[in-house]
Order: C-alpha cells, then structure tokens, then sequence
C-alpha cells in the first residue's frame, strides 16, 4: 500500500492548555480601558492584534523572569499560530493539532522548524483567552529562541496560540509549492552551533527516501546547500539531518508541494491504516525506507516483537497511561521473554490519530529516531491499538527493535555469523569486502579468551606483547592495525564500527568465545575483530 512521508505526533510533543470553562452568562467584554495623552480615560477596542501585543510582551516577561533569554518574536512563527488559532475554532476543536496540521501551518508560513511547542487556549469569551494566557507561567521551562503568537475571534469565542521553537538551523528562502512539471531547486542553509555535519534527506510522494548530496555554498556565503529532486507531482519533505550532543537530531524540516495539494480530509482518509495487518504494513515499510535512504540494513518484522508490542499498546490503552515505564515499574527489558537473546533492545512510542501520524512524531524525535537508524538493531515488532477518546480517533503505537530474534536457537556456526554480519555492515558502507585472515583469527581468538578468563573486554593483562605488534610481526606488509571488542548475545548481530568503516582496512580476523561472567551474564560470546591494512 502506498506509504504516506508525513503525520502526527508524539504524545510527549505536544503540550496543551486545557480549555478555559465556558461562562454561565458571557459578560458582554469587548474593550479595554486605556490612559490618553490628556488623562481621560479611552476605551480601546480589543482585537487579535491587541491580545497578541499583550502575550508577546507577556513571553518576554516569562523568559526574563527565570533567568532565560527571551526567545525572538518570528514573522513566520506568528503567521503559522494565526492559522492554527483560526483552526482551533473550526477544525480542531479540542485538545493540540496534530504534528501534520502542525507542520503544515509552520512550512506554509515559511519556516522550517521542525516541532515546535504548541500552547493552544479556547475561551467562550475574548478576554477569558488572553487572561487565561497572562496567568500562565510554566511555559519558560525549555530553552527557546524563536516564538511566535495569533489571536483569532470567532464571533465571541477566542483562541490563541503560542508556538516556541528552539532553532537548529537558518535555512534560507525556499518556495513551498512549485508547478506539477518535474524541476530542481537549490537548498541552503547554515546550523546553529554546536550542530555539525549536516545531511540533507527528501521523502518522495511515494513515501521512499533519498540522501541528497550536499554542494559548495555561495561564493562569500558560510553554511551547506543541496539540489534537490522535484521528479513528481505530490507532497515532499525535506530534512536537514545534524549531528548534536545527543546523536542526529532533526534541525530543519518543511514540505514541498508539486502542483495541486489534494484536501486535508481527503488526504488523511486514504493514509491512515485503520487495521492492525494495514498500520504495520505502512509503518514497517516507512522505517525500512528511512534505514534504506541512510544505507542501513533493513530490518526483519519478528513475531515475539509484534506480540510484546501489542500487548504493551493495548495495556497502555485500557490501563490509560502513555509511558516506557508501566505503572507497576516493568520496563521493556522485562516485557520481552525471559530468556531473550540481544545485545540492545529499543523502544519507540506514539500516540496521534492514526498509526502513521504517531509514527510521523516518532521519526522526527531525536531519540525516537536513534532508534530508528541504529545499525545494530535488526529486527522488529509493531503494535496498534485503535481507540476513542473523548469521540476522537486515537492509536497508540508501541516499536520494539532487538539485534537479535528474541528466543531464536542459538546458531550452529557463530562465527561464520560474525563474517556474514562484518560482511553486511561493510556492503552498507559501499567499501570493499574485507579479506578473511586465519593469522589475525588467532590472534582474536586468544585475545577473546583471554578477556574472558579475566572478565574485562579488551582485557591485555599478561599478553606477552602489545596486540598491534603481533598483528605486525604476523603481516609484515600490514601498515595499520586495530581491533573491536563485543560481548554479544548473537555474533550475527555486530554493529558497525569505526574500524569497519576505515576504507584502507583490508584484512580482518575475527575470534570468539562463549562463557558465563559476572559482570555481563550467562552464555555471552566475548567477540574480538582485528582489522589491519595491507599494503
């Protein structure tokens, strides 16, 4: 089935002012008393514009008060929350906008903030939503650097909206829509410190993803640009992928429409699985096109997974409650079997109005998203539950990810499995394979067994030399050497590493032992992998 680029949110995204109650007998406010040049009192009409003054000086206030910068009133930012506060009396009537509505209203407005921060107040009374807002606040908490306000009236009701971004990156003017003829357009930008190593990435209309090579910027110009790819007609979004602190994070991202946009309504009835079979075919197909898009090895749905996962949506669904920690304190290392075989296990969850929406916030959460694109995972389970609240359409997503297939016998030839997963991993890169060396074997296959009998990996206590200089004296010709050391519960499972990923490497040897340990548990394999470049 054809898998939408875009859709929700992440529970812990959005954050929502509850609504303010509805007035017994709405007082007729309709102005507000000012002092003029002369003393006399005059009556000022209020209108969206005089509530958005009064919060915007409000968010200064707040920011100020604790300390923190105050975070820059943003053209773009205000435009988006005037729509969604026009949408918030009509189209969504409770609650935050989805991440879809979200980001559509902030691409649309021209900018590229990936997620931010939505506060949205409805009042039955014009001046109960700007009050309600002057009281607030608890939204200084997290660092911002841009913000942006709307007011919207409908008849006597009110919305108002606060939008709050921490900017990633300064991405120069793009168009939003383009005609439906297939063209390519330039894309730069420029990161906001510490972020480093940007990537651009652009999900097609079919729900595939392309890295984009990135080409020198401007003469006199700082920063990266990338021509992008406008083949087709339908909704693109484009990604500006940077490396903080914390691993990849989103730093930019907008949406690109070529020719005519169909309707929200029309375009959310034909993307959300309605179907547990239907939302884990979208949404395995979504993540393996995101793991293909960064050369990553697919991964496999496994049975075990999809059960842990259900069982998990469908609890937090009845028991009401939306965390990785269960309400009795079980966490995910205790919801799979006892008994599981991995070396790293992950978790992702959402909750949106349909499975793809969640998995929308999901993919676009830094953390969310490490899971996503770990290379050591490679295997997988979705879970869906479909529920109502509150008369609205909900789904909870729970993915599980695994390096190994939990309870899968253990294999009759792991160390051929660690070749084959080296092998894989170096493929992934698009290097050269590397050479099977039985004198580098040996080596690793002592300096395993020796790391085990002293339960410390990369253990050297008592070797009779350092391990590069016997890697020398067993290939004279070799320049380089290095080596990784795992404790592993599948040597099929290796993650990809520096050494693997050094092009001049040619020669590796790989050496295993299969033992019980204090510090890392029963039937472990202690793997050492020693790398070497031939010349």
């Amino acid at each position: 089935m054809r898998v939408s680029a875009l859709a929700g949110l992440l529970l812990a995204a959005a954050w929502v002012l509850p609504s303010a109650a509805p007035a017994a007998t709405p007082p007729p406010t309709v102005a507000s008393v000012t002092a003029s040049e002369t003393g006399a009192p005059a009556f000022t009409p209020e209108t969206p514009q005089s509530h958005e003054a009064r919060a915007r000086a409000h968010v200064a206030r707040e920011f100020e008060r604790v300390g923190r910068r105050a975070p820059t009133s943003d053209k773009a930012l205000e435009t988006a929350a005037r729509r969604l506060a026009r949408e918030a009396l009509g189209e969504y009537t409770a609650g935050a906008p989805d991440l879809l509505t979200l980001t559509e209203a902030v691409s649309d407005s021209g900018a590229a903030d990936p997620s931010p921060r939505a506060l949205v107040i409805r009042a039955w009374v014009h001046a109960h939503a700007i009050e309600t807002f002057l009281a607030r606040a608890d939204f200084n908490e997290e660092r911002a650097s841009h913000f942006g306000v709307g007011v919207a009236f409908l008849g006597e009701r009110a919305a108002l909206v606060l939008l709050l971004a921490d900017r990633k990156a300064e991405i120069l003017p793009f168009p939003r829509t383009l005609p439906p003829k297939g063209t390519e357009r330039m894309v730069c930008g420029r990161l906001v410190s510490p972020l480093r190593g940007p990537q651009v990435f652009i999900t097609r209309p079919d729900g595939e993803v392309d890295g984009v090579p990135l080409t020198r910027a401007p003469s006199g110009t700082s920063g990266f640009c990338a021509r992008l790819p406008f083949t087709r007609p339908g909704g693109y979004t484009v990604e500006v992928v940077a490396t903080g602190s914390a691993g990849p994070e989103v730093a930019s991202l907008f949406l690109v429409q070529v020719g005519a946009r169909s309707e929200r309504g029309e375009r959310e009835a034909t993307r959300e699985p309605t179907t547990l079979d239907e939302a884990r075919a979208a949404l395995y197909e979504r993540i393996n096109a995101l793991r293909r898009a960064h050369h990553l090895p697919e991964l496999t749905p496994d049975p075990t997974l999809e059960d842990v996962s259900l069982r998990y949506s469908t609890r937090m669904a009845s028991e009401g409650f939306f965390g990785h920690i269960a309400p009795d304190g079980s966490t995910l290392t205790r919801r799979l079997p006892e008994g599981t075989r991995y070396i790293r296990a992950g978790e992702n969850l959402g909750q949106a109005a349909g499975p793809l929406a969640a998995h929308f916030g999901i993919e676009h959460s830094p953390g969310h998203r490490k899971n996503l694109m770990d290379p050591a995972f490679r295997f997988m389970g979705v879970g869906v539950a479909f529920q109502k609240l509150d008369g609205r359409d909900q789904a909870l997503v729970t993915e599980v990810f695994t390096a190994a297939s939990p309870g899968a016998a253990l294999s009759a030839d792991p160390l051929s499995d660690a070749y084959e997963a080296l092998s894989r991993n170096r493929a992934a890169l698009k290097l050269p394979p590397l050479v099977r060396s039985e004198a580098l074997e040996r080596l690793a296959r002592d300096h395993a067994r020796r790391a085990l009998a002293q339960d410390e990996p990369s253990a050297g206590d008592g070797e009779p030399s350092p391990l590069h200089e016997r890697v020398f004296s067993v290939l004279p010709d070799a320049g380089t050497a290095s080596v990784d050391f795992f404790v592993v519960g599948d040597p099929g499972a290796i993650p990809e590493s520096r050494s693997l990923a050094t092009a001049t490497n040619t020669r590796v040897g790989v050496g295993l032992v299969r033992g019980n340990s204090k510090r890392f548990g029963q039937g472990q394999y202690w793997v050492a992998v020693i790398y070497a470049a031939v010349r």
